[in-house]
């Protein structure tokens, strides 16, 4: 499937859901540089209330079939406004398309349906959200830091975080 006929199909079900454009060229940049380069994938926002029904409908669907859940990230934003994305990559092995969803959520109290119960892969991945992020996965059943220690104070790749020196400074 194309990304248009994907987003079709998508939308068809989830109606909240809109598709992010590639970034225009430049105008005035380099040779070298030229266009811009994205892969011919599809990359889609959608509200985090709605997540779930669209991650079960992307897993469920046969014409979609989104079976195995490559990636989860997020991204920190202080300006314009002060938002936090999580950023999913999914992967359809069967009929071999990807595509990016992305989830806008407030800063202070972030959280999302957790979709562990759908792929298994996203276990270690929401983990590692929360512990660098401080994004809730709802649903989590084992919702703990991963990569620090259990004493750890604040969220590392937050923007505004201020690391503040103590004995592992040497």
């Amino acid at each position: 499937m194309t990304p248009a006929s994907l987003f079709s199909t998508i939308r068809t079900h989830i109606s909240d859901i809109r598709e992010i454009p590639a970034p225009e060229a430049v105008a005035g940049a380099p040779a070298h540089e030229g266009k811009p380069y994205r892969d011919p994938l599809l990359f889609v926002d959608c509200p985090a209330s709605k997540w779930l029904d669209l991650a079960r409908f992307l897993k469920e669907d046969p014409q979609l079939d989104f079976d195995f859940l490559l990636m989860v990230t997020a991204a920190d934003y202080l300006a314009p406004a002060p938002k936090m994305d999580v950023i999913y990559l999914l992967f359809s092995m069967k009929h071999r398309h990807k595509m990016f969803v992305k989830l806008s959520v407030p800063r202070e109290g972030a959280s999302v349906p957790s979709v562990m119960g759908l792929w298994k892969t996203a276990d270690w991945q929401e983990r590692e959200v929360y512990d660098m992020y401080g994004i809730r996965f709802d649903g989590h059943l084992n919702l703990k830091r991963i990569l620090m220690w259990d004493g750890f104070t604040g969220w590392p790749m937050r923007k505004d975080y201020v690391h503040i020196p103590d004995r592992y400074d040497d």
